[in-house]
C-alpha cells in the first residue's frame, strides 16, 4: 500500500516521501482495517510532522494523520453485532494514527458508520474537529456556567474549519459568539457563511472596542483561541474577574508575553484545550454522542463543509502547499482510492 511518511521531524516538504508499506496484518480482537478514501489535512498534522509535538518518531518513519472517512475491509473477533461494523461498511474513525496510508488498523470503538447521505467530503471533516470544538464548550462551561448567555463567547480564527463548529454546536445550545478574524475579507466571507453573526476583524485598530461594544461594555467570560502569541495581552484584557481564555493551538510563531500580575489581580485562567486527551478525559458513553452529534452537525449544514482542494495522495505535497495558503477558505483533502 502507498503511505505518506516522515523519514524525520523537519519542514514538510523536506521529510515528507510517498513509499511502499506493507498492507495491515489480519486485524486482532476488537480491531478493524479499513480502506482509507478520504483524509482531511489539518495545520496540526504539519506541527506534529514539523515536531513540535515533542513525541518519539516511530521505527520506519512517521505516518501522520489520526481521522478520515473510508471502508471497513475486515474485523477481528469479539465485536458487538449492534456497531454495525463490517467489511464493506463506510466509517469515520479517529483518533487512528496512520491515516495518510491507503489502510490502516485501529480499534472498533474509534470507528462509526456514516449515513449514505453523507459525502466522503463532509464526513472526512467532522474529527476530529467537532471533538475539539465540543471539549471547548464543556471547558467553557466548566470555566463559567453562563458563558455565552448574557455574555457572549469570543472565538478567535473564526473561519477555521473548527471555530465554525463551535458556532454551529454553540447555536444549537443557544449561546452567543462573537467572532474575530484576521481580515476584512475573512469578515466578509464569515458573515456570508453566517449573515446574522457579530464579526470582528483584528485588522481594525479599534477591533477591541467593537467587541466590548458587541458584548454590551461586560467583561468577558470565556475567549477560545488557537493563535497565541501576542495577542494574547489583548485578548486577555477583554477578559473579567475570574475570566478564562482557552487556547487550543499556537498558530502564532511567537511565544506568549503577558505580565503575571494580570493573572494574579484578576484571577484570570488561561487553559490549554486538546482532543489528543479526548480518550483519555472522556467516558465512552460521551465520547459516542460527541460522535452522534458530528454526523447531526454535518447532515444538517453540510454547506459549512466546503473544499477548497482535493489531491489524490501521490500529490500530497500539493495538499500541504495548499493548507498553507493565506485566506483559504475551505478544506484541503488528500484521497486515495486502493
Amino acid at each position: 500500500m502507498k503511505a505518506i511518511v516522515a523519514t524525520r521531524f523537519g519542514e514538510p516538504a523536506e521529510v515528507l516521501e510517498l513509499k511502499t508499506l506493507p498492507d495491515p496484518l489480519p486485524p486482532g480482537p476488537g480491531e478493524v482495517v479499513i480502506r482509507v478514501t478520504t483524509r482531511c489535512v489539518h495545520p496540526g498534522n504539519l506541527a506534529m510532522i514539523r515536531g513540535r509535538f515533542h513525541i518519539p518518531l516511530p521505527p520506519g518513519g512517521l505516518v501522520p494523520g489520526g481521522d478520515g472517512v473510508g471502508v471497513v475491509e475486515a474485523v477481528g473477533a469479539g465485536l458487538d453485532p449492534a456497531q454495525g461494523i463490517k467489511p464493506g461498511v463506510r466509517v469515520i474513525f479517529n483518533p487512528s494514527p496512520g491515516a495518510w496510508a491507503e489502510r490502516l488498523t485501529t480499534r472498533a470503538e474509534l470507528v462509526t458508520p456514516v449515513p449514505d447521505d453523507l459525502s466522503d467530503a463532509v464526513a472526512s471533516q467532522l474529527l476530529p474537529n467537532t471533538v475539539i470544538a465540543l471539549l471547548l464548550l464543556r471547558a467553557a462551561q466548566r470555566a463559567a456556567p453562563d458563558a455565552g448567555r448574557e455574555t457572549p463567547i469570543l472565538l478567535t480564527a473564526a473561519g477555521s474549519a473548527v471555530a465554525r463548529i463551535v458556532t454551529i454546536a454553540a447555536r444549537r445550545r443557544g449561546l452567543k459568539i462573537i467572532s474575530a478574524v484576521r481580515s476584512k475579507a475573512g469578515a466578509t466571507a464569515l458573515s456570508a457563511r453566517f449573515p446574522d453573526l457579530t464579526v470582528v476583524s483584528t485588522a481594525d485598530p479599534d477591533w477591541t472596542d467593537q467587541v466590548r461594544a458587541a458584548a454590551d461594555e461586560r467583561p468577558l467570560q470565556v475567549i477560545m483561541d488557537p493563535v497565541g502569541g501576542a495577542m494574547v495581552s489583548d485578548l486577555a484584557g477583554l477578559l473579567g474577574g475570574d475570566g478564562a481564555l482557552l487556547l487550543y493551538g499556537g498558530l502564532a510563531p511567537e511565544p506568549i508575553t503577558f505580565p503575571s500580575i494580570g493573572l494574579a489581580h484578576r484571577e484570570i485562567m488561561f487553559k490549554g484545550v486538546s482532543c489528543a486527551r479526548w480518550l483519555e478525559n472522556t467516558s465512552a458513553a460521551q465520547r459516542r454522542e460527541d460522535v452522534a452529534e458530528a454526523i447531526e452537525i454535518g447532515r444538517a449544514a453540510p454547506g459549512q463543509f466546503n473544499v477548497e482542494g482535493d489531491y489524490d495522495i501521490a500529490r500530497f505535497a500539493d495538499a500541504i502547499s495548499h493548507i498553507e495558503r493565506t485566506n483559504r477558505n475551505g478544506a484541503v483533502l488528500i484521497s486515495s482510492d486502493a
